[in-house]
């Protein structure tokens, strides 16, 4: 039987919804209230994960682990109206959100990267013409912005190589497990050459494999 491959997700297209939580039709808000009441909308839209590293809330202790990242600093005078619009909030991890800062390379308030350094929109452009993820879970960049954000958030760190590379062996177990159902529902069945004993085996095998490389948030 064949069919594609499951793939694993990395730095995935990021959609916001078409409206946040407002404190009245004309204004959002204060920034403060906004993080401790709908920290959930900003998850949801990032897919529940930091949109610097990629590590799901989940795999560093949970919502509580996480907080909201000014995208564009409003400590910056043409940013300062910024402060309380959620459009311009991320879901962040604390050690990202404390290596960005206030950081803003770019001289242009526009463009949030000057070409050589700065930082990548996920609402807005594209992560993977930046990041390429490798079969031993190591990201390499693919042009300047991307190598100075592998630098700043220390993407290639012992702890986000391994996470990345359990997925990579999450998605391949799971393309086998697909692949090879139909010959283990035949044999429980009595159907087909596999052997109850086989089966028996290959399962065992499965089981082994699928929690070394498994987590329930590493989807």
């Amino acid at each position: 039987m064949s069919s594609e491959p499951i793939r694993p997700q990395f730095f995935r297209r990021l959609t916001r919804r078409i409206a946040y939580s407002q404190r009245s039709e004309t204004d959002y808000h204060p920034y403060t209230y906004y993080r401790a009441h709908y920290h959930h909308e900003i998850a949801e839209d990032c897919a529940e994960r930091c949109v610097y590293c990629d590590e799901h809330e989940g795999e560093i202790g949970g919502r509580e682990a996480m907080q909201i990242d000014h995208f564009r600093p409003h400590s910056s005078p043409e940013f300062e109206h910024l402060k309380d619009v959620p459009t311009n909030f991320h879901h962040s991890c604390a050690r990202c959100n404390n290596w960005k800062r206030a950081k803003w390379p770019s001289t242009d308030p526009n463009n949030t990267h000057d070409g050589s350094a700065g930082f990548i929109d996920p609402f807005a452009d594209d992560r993977k013409l930046y990041f390429q993820i490798l079969s031993d879970g190591e990201v390499r960049g693919l042009n300047p912005v991307g190598n100075y954000l592998i630098r700043l958030f220390a993407l290639n760190r012992p702890y986000l190589r391994l996470l990345r590379l359990r997925r990579i062996l999450r998605a391949q177990l799971e393309t086998y497990r697909r692949e090879r159902e139909p010959e283990w529902e035949a044999a429980i069945l009595g159907e087909g050459t596999m052997t109850i004993q086989h089966l028996a085996s290959e399962f065992a095998e499965f089981r082994r494999l699928h929690s070394l490389c498994s987590t329930e948030f590493l989807g």
